[in-house]
């Protein structure tokens, strides 16, 4: 990876950490999360989240196509809500697709049965409102990255197998305490 790349690399993940928070509040998070301690555990997830997603670039040969980087904070924070609001906007596209209902459905109605659930309606509105997180979340941090990859067939590649996994682990976190936190 050139110098270069590596400063875009570094601008994109900056961009990603205010991104995140657009997904997930439409807000920075410091607006949002009242408790400290609630605060502390936040930012410590998504820079642990953060820091997985640079090795997943790096293994991935992620080499941006935009490589414009802001020049002010101002600017960085107003690009990351553009990418993030296009991030929903593939979500809402994705989920509006016949697939991808039923798979919900399916999952909302074996967890229901799983978990003996009474409220099915806020339960399922729970689920929609996760995924759609999930996806949203997902366009913007490996979505692009891997259409824009220099690696062939990177998504076989073992290291990055497990950079995935940990990626959906601490996002999943991410989104139940973002949620939580909502409250």
């Amino acid at each position: 990876m050139t110098e270069e790349t590596k400063k875009v690399v570094t601008s994109k993940i900056l961009e990603s950490w205010y991104a995140i928070d657009s997904v997930l509040f439409n807000n920075h998070a410091r607006n949002v999360i009242k408790e400290g301690k609630v605060f502390e555990e936040y930012t410590c997830l998504k820079a642990s989240l953060l820091s997985n997603l640079y090795e997943y670039w790096v293994r991935s040969e992620y080499t941006p196509v935009e490589t414009s980087i802001p020049s002010t904070v101002t600017e960085l924070q107003e690009s990351a809500v553009v990418y993030a609001k296009k991030g929903k906007m593939l979500a809402s596209t994705i989920m509006t697709k016949e697939s991808v209902k039923a798979k919900i459905k399916n999952t909302i109605v074996s967890e229901a049965k799983r978990r003996n659930v009474k409220d099915l309606s806020a339960f399922s509105d729970k689920i929609i409102q996760e995924k759609f997180l999930q996806i949203s979340l997902d366009n913007i941090l490996t979505g692009l990255p891997l259409l824009e990859c220099r690696k062939p067939m990177v998504d076989q590649d073992f290291d990055v197998q497990i950079l995935e996994s940990g990626h959906k682990m601490m996002r999943n976190s991410l989104i139940r305490l973002a949620l939580s936190a909502k409250k």
